[in-house]
């Protein structure tokens, strides 16, 4: 039995060592892989014109910028064959958390096509056919777009005003504050109010009533820098008086009338139909209170340029 035991202890201890000597290195370790979240479509706007055409804004969610050239969209037409998908042109990258617009019906390509502002069904898909998203757009208004907020997330809303090229949660300026009882050296004007954290370039905004929004004459334009700070204002004298030549001057009438603001962009931001102010010897307005709020009123203490608070 002795010389039996002395045998096997031999051949385990070699076996052991064998298995020891031929078991593999463990793998190195280092940071994992960088997930690449897929771009997607962000905001529909549908309700194009000729100065500011159909579009849809993509969204990148990664940090870094992705290449999307080659990608397409479209709708059944391009779907189902009847006419090419919209590709967006080679070497085109969207910064990192940022938007890139692909303006669909720019009626200078085959490709071109109208978004029903009744609703239908878009898709997006990659450079080698693969469908990246796809969505249904409900049927939208002018001053309204169907957009995903906050940027990149599952929900989608219908959203006013339109945020083109911008992040879906910034809201938007409104006015905030209208005197129509104008005389010399105290003319007609319409106050904006910026709600936002952060101050807004506002250079090419319109602002106009009846006359403007029916095209027998031109929209006031606000001038190309024009900033309003952050929780800030900005008052726009719009009676004819003080813009000698200026054809978009216009009064405000004292019997109550509706006023439009816009951006560059020719997207509505705000409208409003402010009440006849008679009788009152020039010593109201009607303001949002409190400042950007729905609740119009008027206002018995005017606050040209500051809060109507």
């Amino acid at each position: 039995m002795k010389k039996i035991i002395v045998v096997i202890v031999p051949l385990m201890i070699i076996t052991g060592a064998f298995l020891s000597c031929s078991r593999d290195a463990p793998a190195p370790t280092g940071p994992a892989p960088k997930v690449i979240v897929p771009v997607v479509m962000n905001e529909i706007y549908t309700q194009g014109i000729r100065s500011n055409p159909d579009w849809i804004e993509i969204y990148n969610p990664n940090s870094d910028s992705i290449s999307i050239g080659g990608y397409t969209v479209y709708s059944l037409a391009g779907k189902n064959g009847a006419k090419p998908k919209k590709a967006i042109p080679s070497g085109t990258y969207v910064p990192g958390m940022g938007h890139y617009v692909v303006v669909v019906n720019d009626t200078i390509s085959a490709s071109a096509f109208d978004l029903s502002a009744g609703g239908e069904k878009v898709w997006f898909e990659n450079g080698t056919g693969t469908i990246v998203d796809s969505v249904n757009v409900p049927a939208l208004g002018v001053d309204s777009s169907y957009a995903r907020k906050p940027d990149g997330a599952s929900t989608w809303v219908i959203a006013t005003p339109p945020t083109k090229g911008a992040a879906n949660s910034i809201l938007p300026i409104v006015m905030n504050e209208i005197f129509v009882q104008g005389v010399a050296g105290n003319l007609d004007w319409i106050e904006l109010y910026n709600p936002n954290t952060a101050s807004a370039n506002i250079g090419g905004y319109k602002i106009y009533d009846i006359g403007g929004q029916g095209g027998t004459k031109p929209k006031k334009d606000i001038p190309v820098g024009t900033i309003i700070a952050a929780k800030g204002f900005f008052v726009i004298i719009v009676d004819t008086a003080s813009f000698t030549g200026d054809l978009s001057g216009f009064g405000l009438s004292q019997n109550g009338e509706a006023v439009w603001l816009e951006n560059a962009n020719g997207n509505i931001l705000d409208n409003v139909t402010f009440p006849a102010m008679t009788s009152t010897g020039g010593t109201v307005s009607y303001g949002r209170k409190p400042d950007g709020s729905s609740n119009w009123q008027i206002l018995t203490v005017i606050t040209r340029g500051t809060s109507n608070n």
